[in-house]
């Protein structure tokens, strides 16, 4: 039976993230990444036995070709398209009896679908957004499409997640405050759709002992550190004497803070060798791509894998499964797919595999 896709794309969801803003709310420019990000969902994505209803113009039209059998719906905004138009195409969706709506964006587009469909239909979204909290969202474009086919197919399963935000402002201030929205409908199939997030309570004397073994034994002088977002990480830099955002990227020339609130432009212009330090998100696992977006696939091309320190206490990394990895270049992500060592303590180490969550991909996508 022809399954019908309602397909829509936020054209600005993520500007922020490579410039550390942490959002993307009041900024009106569109993500160049987002088209790539498209193509490589739609080189999995199913052709047979779906017709694609598709918001007009780069809401999702250009994307798609004869390949594909598809219906093309109008938008309330030509140009500068905005959240009315995403509630007015989704009601759009209802009308026209969609089976599911997949979705580019980010946390704030998901709200946005959510308060038209609440429960009707499900839901999935291409990861694409600065904020992805919510747990609708497959791990990378790759896996979207194969959730999409396993579901267009009757392999996949329906299941609730909840549709979480926070406020921007807040955020970019460093203060954290995750509000719950509702609970919709997404489909999954194996680990390729993503956790919602969890904030787990850190133990003192863990962090303690995890800084401590990090600093005594990883840091070097003459060389560059780059460190992630997260209390774990930003436990090392207090006990180095620096208190930071702890949602921002931090870098360090060995033990001496160089610059906070890095964006990645400031980090492209790093030389010499460069480390990563760590923390995967609560629940979700993921290392890279998520609350770290600063951190991106050309920098990520100058750190060797053995150059990422990863660090977890205990309780958080018993909410994992494995860890995600989205630099935004599927060949990177092979490059540093495997087993890590987690550093949870003093001297002490939990192995933990990274999720198998893309297909092979033979030719970089640009």
């Amino acid at each position: 039976m022809l399954k019908k896709i309602g397909f829509l794309i936020n054209p600005i969801a993520g500007s922020g993230g490579r410039i550390g803003h942490k959002g993307s709310d009041d900024l009106y420019f569109e993500n160049p990444e987002i088209p790539i990000k498209i193509k490589r969902f739609l080189s999995l994505a199913p052709k047979k036995e779906v017709e694609y209803i598709v918001a007009e113009n780069k809401m999702g039209e250009i994307y798609f070709n004869n390949d594909f059998k598809f219906t093309v719906i109008e938008t309330l905004n030509k140009e500068k398209t905005t959240r009315e138009d995403t509630i007015y195409v989704t009601n759009r969706f209802l009308e026209l009896k969609c089976d599911i709506i997949v979705f580019a964006g980010g946390d704030g587009t998901a709200r946005d679908i959510y308060s038209v469909v609440d429960q009707k239909i499900p839901i999935l979204g291409i990861p694409s957004g600065v904020k992805m909290h919510s747990g609708v969202f497959a791990n990378t474009p790759e896996a979207a499409a194969i959730i999409l086919t396993k579901y267009v197919n009757g392999e996949a399963t329906l299941t609730d997640a909840e549709i979480l935000d926070v406020d921007e402002e807040e955020y970019r201030k460093g203060r954290y405050d995750v509000k719950l929205y509702g609970i919709a409908k997404t489909v999954t199939f194996g680990n390729y759709l993503t956790p919602s997030k969890e904030e787990i309570i850190s133990n003192e004397e863990e962090l303690e002992a995890i800084a401590e073994y990090v600093i005594n034994n990883l840091i070097r002088d003459n060389e560059y550190y780059i460190f992630g977002s997260g209390s774990t990480v930003k436990y090392i830099l207090k006990k180095l004497g620096y208190k930071t955002n702890f949602l921002a990227i931090d870098i360090t020339y060995g033990k001496k803070l160089v610059k906070t609130s890095v964006n990645y432009y400031d980090l492209l212009n790093l030389t010499g060798e460069l480390n990563l330090i760590l923390t995967p998100i609560g629940k979700q696992g993921f290392l890279i791509g998520r609350g770290n977006q600063e951190i991106g696939p050309e920098v990520l091309k100058k750190i060797r894998r053995d150059k990422i320190i990863i660090v977890s206490t205990r309780s958080k990394l018993n909410t994992i499964d494995c860890l995600r990895i989205d630099t935004g270049n599927p060949l990177l992500d092979r490059k540093f797919q495997g087993i890590y060592k987690v550093i949870v303590g003093y001297g002490e180490f939990v192995a933990i595999k990274t999720c198998d969550n893309t297909s092979v991909v033979d030719n970089d996508i640009t």
